[in-house]
């Protein structure tokens, strides 16, 4: 029996069953992550590298008023008011704003719209706060596929890598929402070109990356940002919705 691929509506669907996920991941595990921030283990390599309230330093407000309706197009309030809610002050940068800023320079070059510059940059550094604070509670979690508890330590590049798939994803998101809405904007339309195109490029090193990460909330958090064959792996298979929770 020949299946017919997924609708775009059962797609849209489940990346609304994603971005519920992540938020649900964040308040059940919020205590945990205080925790964390408060008295890291010694015994964790990643903090050795840098300091967990750094992975979740509050990323800056937003500068630019008009960027707020092209996050809301785009459905990923959620993904700033978090971060602004919850994220550490007085801990320095985070180490992966860095690489989430290298994904929007690449993709806004020509554009001069405002708005969207100031949304794709936003949404792309507040990619860096939710892999980073994943990241702090990461060896309390499990692995995604054997869901036994998670042994394995886990690089600040590895982590780099993550951050640049989940910027890449939420900035195309922004950019895919403002063309659907707004007057076409030639400029915006090679942006979104140029997304597309860095996630296929990206896509053959997704596999040995969500590995990498091995735990379920990173594996997930990263698995599900772009578009890609192995996306909703798990929710077409009728697993992966939140059953570990």
């Amino acid at each position: 029996m020949t299946l017919s691929p997924p609708s775009p509506n059962l797609c849209a669907s489940w990346e609304v069953l994603a971005d519920g996920l992540q938020v649900q991941r964040l308040v059940l595990h919020l205590p945990q992550l205080r925790e964390q921030l408060r008295t890291p283990p010694a015994s964790i390599a990643l903090f050795t590298q840098t300091e967990p309230g750094a992975l979740a330093a509050r990323p800056a407000p937003l500068a630019e008023p008009s960027a707020d309706a092209v996050i809301g197009q785009a459905g990923l309030q959620h993904w700033l008011s978090l971060p602004a809610e919850y994220g550490t002050t007085g801990a320095g940068t985070n180490p992966l704003t860095a690489s989430a800023d290298r994904v929007a320079g690449i993709l806004l070059a020509g554009v001069t719209d405002p708005g969207v510059r100031a949304a794709v940059a936003a949404v792309s550094v507040a990619s860096a706060w939710w892999v980073g604070v994943f990241a702090v509670i990461r060896h309390l979690g499990v692995h995604h596929s054997s869901l036994q508890p998670v042994d394995t330590a886990i690089s600040l590049q590895t982590l780099e890598s993550a951050t640049s798939v989940v910027a890449l994803g939420a900035a195309q998101r922004v950019l895919a929402a403002h063309l659907r809405t707004a007057s076409v904007d030639e400029a915006v339309h090679v942006a979104y070109c140029r997304a597309i195109t860095e996630s296929i490029v990206v896509e053959s090193r997704l596999p040995e990356l969500v590995e990498e990460l091995g735990e379920l909330r990173l594996a997930d958090l990263v698995s599900t940002s772009i578009p890609w064959r192995g996306r909703f792996t798990k929710y077409a298979g009728g697993t992966g919705a939140g059953q570990v929770e």
